[in-house]
């Protein structure tokens, strides 16, 4: 294995990679550093990357700072799935000044889009990004504790430790998932396999439509070179990591918790409701 990259070193996504293995991840929809900080824990068991869902969840911009900084010290990779369409909207420009090692983009659809995140996303000569940000250096840790990239460090390896991971789940990112993964700049693609049902016309996720549209997805991003991330939890992490996904997000918070205390509950004999 050659030398890692300080892209490498400093984004623990691209450091699995370089191992030559999936990257395992996590999704939060509560903010709060206590939460986050547990959750980045984790790392002991392999996690790799948590990503803050400001999409669905209860992320907002003061969150977004506190959990990226929290996360990040405990050698866990912080993504920001961003909350929504649009210009500012995206939500690039504060994730990434605030340090995150990488962005989901919801509902991407387009090569046009794509190709707009990654001037938002990336510093030139590949992007239009500015270089105002103050707080992400702190972000990035070359070393377990104490020694963060320096700015020009920053400045000078951002493009390649920073993520663009968009996420393909409507109908029309299906349709154009061939030019859209041909976008120089956009690093992995993420299959929203429920929400790319709701497109197709609200069908079951059994639906021969909705396997196909996934295995579409998948075999173009591959055949283009880009990384693949899958929504696997429980017993369908271990057949997407044979299939060759090279991300693996295998759990939501608010879903482990409640069937984690539903199970102590019955457990201790109390009635369960409904």
């Amino acid at each position: 294995m050659s030398e890692p990259t300080v892209a490498q070193r400093v984004n623990h996504i691209k450091k699995a990679w370089h191992e030559g293995r999936p990257a395992y991840g996590i999704i939060t929809k509560a903010p709060g550093q206590s939460l986050v900080r547990t959750l980045a824990g984790l790392r002991r068991y392999g996690l790799d990357f948590i990503v803050m869902d400001a999409e669905h969840g209860n992320y907002d911009d003061a969150s977004v700072h506190d959990s990226i900084h929290a996360i990040a010290s405990l050698g866990v990779s912080p993504i920001a799935r961003c909350p929504g369409m649009g210009s500012e909207a995206w939500g690039i420009r504060v994730a990434l000044d605030a340090g995150a090692h990488g962005i989901m983009i919801p509902l991407l659809s387009s090569k046009e889009q794509a190709e707009d995140v990654v001037h938002r996303a990336k510093y030139p000569p590949l992007g239009g990004r500015t270089s105002g940000g103050s707080f992400h250096t702190q972000a990035f840790h070359l070393e377990g504790h104490g020694r963060t990239l320096t700015q020009e460090e920053y400045w000078a390896n951002a493009n390649d430790a920073t993520l663009i991971i968009a996420i393909i789940e409507t109908k029309e990112g299906l349709e154009n998932i061939d030019e859209i993964v041909q976008v120089k700049g956009l690093d992995a693609i993420f299959i929203g396999q429920y929400d790319l049902a709701l497109s197709l016309g609200s069908l079951p996720q059994s639906d021969k439509r909705v396997i196909d549209g996934v295995q579409k997805i998948f075999d173009s991003a591959k055949k283009a070179g880009v990384p693949v991330i899958a929504w696997s939890p429980g017993d369908e992490a271990k057949a997407a990591v044979e299939q060759g996904y090279e991300g693996i997000m295998v759990g939501l918070d608010m879903s482990v918790l409640t069937k984690a205390f539903a199970g102590e509950l019955a457990a201790a004999g109390a009635p369960k409701r409904w």
